[in-house]
């Protein structure tokens, strides 16, 4: 895939994140929680073990780390707390189910951004060993957090709309393989891959723009 044009796909890519962002539906609270960890943990190293590329220990979390303020699934366990407030919302949610109809699609939009940068930044060598991953990932991570979400929001409804028994599907996913599992669903996001890699070509580019920023501001401070 051309980094600049995205115009092969590959869905190898995107099927642990969608899986991710489908984890949403599952009805049942913690267990939906337990399922998005598991696939977004996934994401850096099926995506690096797509390109045949090695990718530290402590990047590979790094880049798997949620951008929001939800706990983490050991963070839950810490803290009883938590549990009892996310459990609550998430039961909420879920009683009235469009609004789990929303949280996934909008985490399908995050997590598609997610891959595909991933992706680039394997492909551009900003996360080679003898990179600096680090600086790479905090831009990633600002980056994916100011994301235009709407180019692929319908492409992400449809999605959602489409997920039948989707325990049953990420339980299957988890034991044989997001791809092969998911295959239905990438052959419907491979025939919107037009419109949607334009979208993620823009946040690609982005992230282009704010790490040649970084970079310049480093050799500056370096000077002075």
């Amino acid at each position: 895939m051309n980094t600049e044009t995205g115009s092969t796909f590959d869905w190898r890519i995107y099927a642990d994140a969608t899986c991710a962002g489908l984890s949403v539906l599952i009805p049942l609270p913690l267990v939906d929680l337990v399922f998005e960890t598991i696939f977004r943990r996934r994401i850096p190293a099926k995506i690096s073990k797509t390109r045949g590329s090695e990718l530290l220990p402590r990047i590979k979390i790094q880049l798997a780390r949620p951008l929001n303020g939800s706990p983490s699934w050991s963070g839950c366990l810490a803290v009883p707390f938590l549990v009892i407030r996310y459990v609550l919302q998430r039961l909420w949610r879920k009683i009235i189910y469009i609004f789990a109809v929303k949280d996934a699609t909008a985490a399908l939009t995050e997590y598609w951004h997610r891959a595909f940068l991933i992706d680039h930044m394997i492909r551009v060598g900003h996360l080679a060993t003898n990179a600096d991953a680090d600086l790479a990932v905090r831009v990633f991570r600002r980056v994916l957090s100011e994301i235009d979400p709407s180019p692929l929001t319908g492409l992400a409804r449809q999605t959602v709309a489409n997920a039948r028994h989707v325990l049953r599907l990420l339980v299957r996913a988890h034991r044989l393989g997001a791809a092969e599992v998911t295959k239905s669903i990438g052959e419907v996001f491979s025939s919107h891959w037009k419109v949607a890699s334009a979208s993620l070509v823009a946040t690609s580019r982005i992230y282009n723009a704010r790490y040649a920023a970084e970079v310049e501001l480093m050799k500056l401070d370096r000077v002075s």
